[in-house]
């Protein structure tokens, strides 16, 4: 692909006062411009989209899921709220013979939304894991007695010692006693013995307990070792698949009466144009979440699911962390998907100049914005003329560099062809505790931008 060139913008040449935003003890100027010059001025040129929404602060997080049946089958904190996907839809006035889109699917919260109030939707992620939770989630079950008999046949299995093995890696032995492993295995074993889709849900069940039954913690950027104490595997897995079947049998004429919206889930690249063509020009509505540029590596934070269930070696899991967007600090450099904007050259040159716990930030800062530029021209081939594309983004900041996410993205959205309509505010992050004592508390956005592929 050409390298994407910005640099001519007409943004590049005006002198802009400092927002308060950027004040920072380390501003200071080289030449006429100022270090920060350049995000000035798209702080300038967006600022007439900005709206302050507080309402949604709540509703861009995973938190409203916690208690909402089959939406909280399997603990998945990188997402946001079925009733985000409501108010768009509403608020935006999107049509119901309108196809849905959601290019990081994640464990399906889009998809589970749209089914529930009847609009047709795709959905595309690259991690097996959460396509894996996704399908089983989006899963009509006309009789459930038969999911009943497969959990009491199940449970009644008497424990023989598995003829399976985790890979060898290396949070497995830290993560799980031998019993714990033996046992685990011992029901994966049971369970491929059951036809599908019955298999799947057995099996959903089986991964979702997985932390509960481990010394480890899903905590932001990996997988935290704690000491707790461990509770019986069969008793854990009973608890939890004998509530995913009281929220089919509680939610069967509430969850899915929106009627027969025909919903899938596939798994691939949303940089590359994996979605079936059969969807170029009629994607009606995109709304979406792509990883944030936090350094969060999912190969990492689901590394136990995916040794149980996805990978049979080491360099599995190692491609699978290859393949995710850059957002993480293992991000690879690659050739032929440069991009050029100012502000960005701007954060990347600043950077160099900074003393950085990890040297590969920048390498991932670049990486990821080449990568959104990829899946953003994908997403102007799939959406149709007159589509909407909201997109629940935060905003970054390293070593005292702020990334503005939001506006960056939408300078390359415009590059595309899209028209930015109105940037919400939802809240505001805090800095670490660590970056306040060198630079101050300077707040970054989460937000949801929204653009349209004009008519």
């Amino acid at each position: 692909m050409p390298k994407l060139n910005l640099q001519q913008s007409s943004f590049s040449q005006p002198q802009i006062s400092s927002p308060a935003s950027y004040a920072s003890p380390q501003t200071f100027e080289v030449g006429s411009l100022s270090l920060v010059e350049q995000r000035h001025m798209l702080e300038k040129k967006y600022a007439r989209f900005f709206q302050e929404k507080p309402e949604y602060r709540q509703l861009v997080t995973y938190v409203p899921n916690k208690k909402l049946p089959v939406y909280n089958w399997f603990k998945y904190k990188e997402g946001f709220s079925r009733q985000l996907v409501f108010k768009i839809l509403l608020d935006w006035k999107v049509s119901k013979d309108e196809i849905i889109l959601d290019p990081f699917a994640g464990c399906g919260t889009t998809l589970l939304a749209c089914k529930e109030s009847g609009y047709r939707a795709v959905g595309l992620d690259i991690l097996p894991v959460a396509v894996f939770v996704a399908k089983v989630k989006l899963q009509d079950w006309p009789d459930l007695t038969l999911l009943q008999n497969a959990i009491d046949s199940l449970l009644d299995k008497k424990y023989k010692p598995p003829t399976l093995s985790f890979p060898k890696v290396a949070i497995i032995d830290k993560a799980f006693s031998k019993k714990v492993q033996d046992e685990i295995l011992f029901y994966k074993e049971c369970i491929t013995e059951f036809e599908k889709p019955v298999q799947d849900f057995l099996m959903l069940g089986l991964i979702s307990i997985l932390e509960q039954v481990s010394y480890t913690s899903k905590d932001g950027q990996f997988l935290r070792l704690v000491d707790r104490n461990i509770p019986p595997v069969k008793k854990t897995l009973k608890k939890q698949l004998s509530e995913m079947l009281d929220d089919l049998y509680q939610q069967q004429q509430v969850l899915f009466k929106g009627g027969k919206a025909k919903v899938e889930i596939l798994q691939g690249d949303a940089t590359l144009a994996d979605l079936p063509k059969k969807y170029w020009g009629k994607i009606g509505a995109v709304i979406t979440s792509p990883p944030y540029l936090n350094r969060y590596d999912y190969s990492r934070t689901y590394s136990l699911e995916l040794c149980t269930l996805f990978v049979d070696q080491f360099s599995d899991l190692r491609n699978i962390r290859h393949s995710l967007l850059r957002s993480h600090i293992e991000s690879r450099e690659h050739s032929g998907k440069e991009i050029s904007l100012p502000a960005l050259d701007e954060i990347l040159k600043n950077l160099k100049i900074k003393d950085l716990n990890n040297d590969r930030i920048p390498i991932m800062i670049k990486g990821y914005f080449e990568d959104m530029n990829l899946v953003i021209k994908q997403l102007v081939n799939y959406l149709r003329p007159g589509g909407l594309i909201a997109l629940v983004v935060a905003n970054a900041r390293f070593e005292g560099e702020l990334v503005p996410t939001d506006l960056i993205l939408s300078e390359l959205a415009e590059f595309h062809g899209l028209r930015t309509e109105s940037i919400w505010i939802t809240r505001y992050k805090g800095n670490s505790s660590q970056q306040m004592g060198r630079y101050g508390r300077i707040p970054v956005r989460e937000s949801i931008v929204f653009w349209r592929k004009p008519d």
